[in-house]
């Protein structure tokens, strides 16, 4: 990750775009020692001597899973049930210093977990005293309004865990408990008769963070595909963040275009997204943030959005002049924003943004050099994304314009952008044929319908 990699990130994060997807590397807690040892290590070991399991020689890692597979041949599923969840809920285990940092990201609303215990949900009761946290449990063949996203999360997001594979419990049926279940557990999130809509709808169009979920290579094409099946392929955008990663499922990430991760740790991952986070996000005791001083330009329904990084401001007013010189509204704020507008100031930005008949981002090196953009830039491109979704493909809505000699699949710009033509000043000036297709697309918009 470079530090461009991380300023972007936490950008997104700051955007409300980014969805935590948690696994069992980011629980960690000291051993007897001091030592950080892996809980699902831990709960195996644990759960081997209560049973009298005996590991066989030559494992390599010796998981939860490892021993719920050999004491599902002798147990009924009740009484295995039973067995885990004496061992992962109803001891007294300290909520790992990862999950504590992620609670204390704001800007996540809702954390997906991987994982069957409880620790997500301590760490956020701790990290936001008197928040009601919610809790949704996915079960195969669940009925839907309770394995479900609830309605009212989608337009007013509390703080909340969702359990894919559900949370353990005393009770068969729960939670995933061998990989049997991991099994079946993953095909009923693809089965449409059975998957959690609300939840993925929620994910469209949100940036994926895969934190420590270490999968076998079958288990991670389920699972990812099972979260990203109902997202439009041009709006995918995943990091993947663990020190295992089998050959095939780097490939299948690769192909998915995914930011694969193994160089860092998910817990220091997960500790420098924190530290990063909390650099940035500036928020006062209140939780307000002041907005930009003095009125925000008028906007003409079905103008040009021209969106744009600070050093590029010169540029672009000579982009404004030549468009209006040819009877095409824009719009441009150049007014200094701090890190944190206000919120009238952010629903004006939508608004303009979804009333705009295109939206103009602004392509150049200065978006490539850590630092040198608005975080709030990031906001207006995600934004623009949505309002791109509202559109037919034909309107061609999104008309990325590039301002020197950045190249075609420049690394520092993503996906939808990446994926659309761009047009490219000549000598300074607007092609032509950008301001033809404009005029008329302006014109298009504008018809009474």
């Amino acid at each position: 990750m470079t530090e461009r990699e991380w300023e972007k990130l936490v950008n997104l994060v700051l955007g409300g775009y980014v969805i935590p997807v948690l696994g069992p590397e980011l629980l960690m807690v000291p051993d007897e020692n001091g030592q950080p040892a892996p809980l699902y290590e831990t709960w195996a070991a644990m759960l081997a001597a209560q049973t009298q399991i005996v590991r066989p020689e030559g494992a390599r890692r010796w998981t939860i899973y490892d021993v719920a597979n050999l004491l599902g041949q002798r147990e009924n599923a009740g009484e295995l049930a039973y067995d885990i969840d004496d061992v992962v809920r109803r001891r007294p285990w300290p909520v790992p210093n990862s999950l504590s940092k992620l609670a204390g990201i704001l800007d996540f609303s809702l954390y997906i977990t991987t994982t069957i215990d409880h620790l997500m949900f301590h760490a956020l009761t701790q990290a936001r005293p008197g928040v009601d946290v919610e809790q949704i449990k996915f079960t195969p063949r669940g009925v839907k309004s309770v394995v479900d996203l609830p309605n009212r999360f989608l337009h007013d997001p509390i703080p909340g865990v969702y359990y894919l594979f559900g949370a353990s419990s005393p009770s068969d049926g729960t939670f995933a408990k061998t990989e049997d279940d991991l099994i079946e557990y993953s095909w009923s999130l693809l089965d449409p008769q059975y998957a959690p809509e609300n939840l993925y709808d929620h994910l469209q169009r949100k940036t994926v963070l895969l934190l420590g979920c270490n999968m076998p290579d079958w288990l991670g094409r389920f699972f990812i595909h099972a979260i990203n099946g109902r997202r439009y392929p041009e709006t995918i955008n995943m990091y993947y963040v663990s020190q295992y990663c089998e050959p095939g499922l780097l490939e299948y990430l690769n192909r998915r275009r995914a930011k694969v991760v193994t160089s860092i740790a998910p817990i220091d991952f997960a500790e420098r997204l924190y530290t990063l986070w909390q650099a940035q996000s500036r928020r006062d005791p209140a939780g307000a943030s002041a907005g930009p001083t003095g009125p925000a330009p008028q906007f003409k329904p079905g103008a040009v959005f021209l969106s744009y990084a600070s050093e590029d401001r010169a540029a672009v007013r000579s982009i404004r002049a030549q468009l209006e010189e040819k009877n095409i509204d824009t719009w441009m704020d150049e007014r200094e924003l701090p890190a944190d507008p206000g919120n009238e100031y952010l629903q004006t930005i939508r608004e303009n943004i979804h009333k705009a008949a295109f939206f103009v981002p602004i392509i150049s090196r200065a978006l490539d050099r850590s630092g040198s953009s608005p975080r709030f830039l990031w906001r207006e491109w995600h934004e623009a994304e949505d309002a791109a979704m509202e559109r037919r493909k034909e309107d061609r809505y999104l008309q990325p314009l590039v301002i020197d000699d950045t190249p075609s699949g420049a690394t520092f710009v993503h996906r939808p952008y990446s994926d659309v033509q761009w047009a490219r000043l000549r000598d300074g000036r607007v092609p032509p044929e950008f301001i033809e297709a404009l005029s008329r697309g302006i014109r298009n918009f504008r018809r009474p319908r």
